[in-house]
């Protein structure tokens, strides 16, 4: 009994893994932050904090600026490794300069390519097939002219596209047995230009636990986590003018590595056997004029009550329409809590279908219409997968780098007609589409032709764009 009185975050940890199951995003959000607040162990202090801004990003009602300030607390949870870090790039005990404005001064000069290849890692919870893996794997086959590509894994599991990164990767690091310290230094020993964390704060944050002494010159964050970190030891976030135009840096720990377009999809080789019999099939259907099919196949604690809002706005609006919600995990508890938030909402039950994830989903989300993103969560892996099937995804623009993703996919695929500046605009542009079949067929045709020749998909222009930024570097 006195250990559980000693360790009362555990209660709010277990409840936090509870909501998440049920589908709750406001318990969820609460638990992890009550389980922050009363550990006693910085490290599980570190993650429950990490767990609490993940789930914030579900919630409607907060503002970007207390997003962003949330998330700058979490660099003051290393008040200590800063302060040491501070002062190993200082050479004395001052500590009169920021941490960040210390680091990034001194990671400025790298060597250029002229000189010798630059020596950038990759930091990964595992490099095993995922939504992420889908943006990172364009940068991990960087020119090996020019980089020399070192690959670190917290995991030791591995798979066909672990193998793959294997033989992209000069340098393949497993870390699983290493704790944190030991860890750091390897990376260090690896004498690194540039690092590249595509973790965050998924996984309560153990890929940034490596950065907090900034075992690189250079520490970028990008892709597999979708907002800035709060570290002042990260000094860049990979972004755009969509996600972070120019006046939006005080939303951001890190400064915005502003490529042209800051996504780059690859298909796995199952998404280009399914857009193979999905061209196939639709060349042979003359034009539709059934209902159009509405659907959303993303995680169902993205569904904020706003968009369930939304959601019953185009339905009242289009009441041929049929809504389609299939989560992506195989829960039933989430489809049974999603349903009574439906009723709550007042979308008419008789026309929504919710239904549990499954991993053969791709022939399914191909056989939709039209995509209603999520939002102030959208979208990532799976609105690009829509669109290389050949199905058009409605998104609304955001406020901050989190909740613009959409937009900035959308972008990416030459297709900013689907980018809705309000709310308002979202229920209408839905609602036009909906009204008409034939256009929303034929949009679904040129999709499926012009999108794996899009910016999005292409792998050269992005390895480019990142090259050129460190090329200019002196």
């Amino acid at each position: 009994m006195g250990n559980k009185k000693e360790e009362p975050w555990r209660t709010f940890e277990q409840r936090g893994a509870a909501c998440r199951r049920k589908g709750d995003a406001v318990g969820c959000a609460r638990a992890y932050f009550e389980a922050a607040q009363c550990d006693r162990f910085l490290r599980s202090q570190r993650e429950h904090y990490s767990s609490y801004l993940f789930t914030l990003h579900y919630l409607s009602g907060i503002s970007a600026e207390e997003l962003a300030r949330q998330h700058f607390v979490y660099g003051q949870l290393y008040r200590e490794e800063l302060a040491e870090t501070t002062r190993s790039v200082a050479g004395d005990d001052s500590v009169s300069a920021s941490a960040s404005e210390k680091i990034a001064s001194e990671a400025v000069p790298i060597v250029t390519s002229g000189e010798r290849r630059l020596r950038i890692g990759f930091l990964s919870l595992d490099f095993l097939e995922s939504s992420a893996a889908r943006f990172y794997e364009a940068l991990l086959g960087l020119p090996k002219d020019a980089f020399e590509v070192f690959a670190y894994s917290l995991s030791d599991e591995a798979d066909d596209f672990t193998s793959r990164v294997q033989s992209m990767a000069e340098h393949y690091r497993v870390l699983s047995s290493y704790d944190i310290e030991s860890s750091e230094q390897a990376i260090v020993a690896d004498n690194l230009d540039i690092l590249v964390d595509l973790g965050g704060h998924t996984a309560g944050g153990a890929t940034l636990m490596l950065l907090a002494h900034h075992p690189a010159r250079i520490i970028i964050e990008a892709v597999g986590w979708f907002d800035t970190t709060g570290m002042p030891t990260v000094d860049y976030l990979l972004t755009d003018d969509v996600m972070d135009p120019p006046g939006r840096e005080a939303l951001l720990s890190e400064q915005p590595l502003r490529l042209p377009h800051a996504w780059c999809f690859m298909p796995s080789r199952a998404m280009r056997a399914a857009r193979e019999r999905i061209g196939r099939r639709r060349r042979k259907q003359a034009p539709g004029s059934v209902p159009v099919r509405l659907a959303s196949f993303q995680n169902f604690l993205k569904i904020s009550d706003d968009t369930l809002d939304a959601w019953r706005a185009i339905l009242d609006r289009a009441p041929q329409a049929h809504l389609l919600l299939q989560d992506t995990m195989r829960v039933p508890a989430r489809v049974t809590e999603l349903e009574r938030r439906l009723r709550a909402a007042g979308l008419p039950m008789e026309r929504v279908t919710a239904r549990m994830g499954s991993d053969d989903y791709l022939d399914g989300l191909a056989a939709q219409d039209l995509v209603l993103d999520t939002f102030p969560y959208p979208g990532g892996a799976m609105t690009a997968t829509a669109l290389y099937l050949g199905v058009p995804v409605l998104t609304l623009s955001g406020d901050s780098h989190s909740r613009s993703v959409g937009a900035s996919i959308l972008t990416a695929a030459e297709r900013t007609e689907l980018i809705a500046e309000s709310v308002g605009e979202y229920v209408e542009k839905a609602a036009r589409l909906i009204a008409q079949p034939g256009e929303v067929a034929a949009l679904r045709m040129r999709l499926l032709e012009e999108i794996p020749f899009s910016p999005l998909c292409n792998a050269a222009a992005y390895r480019k764009n990142f090259f050129d930024f460190f090329s200019k570097i002196t």
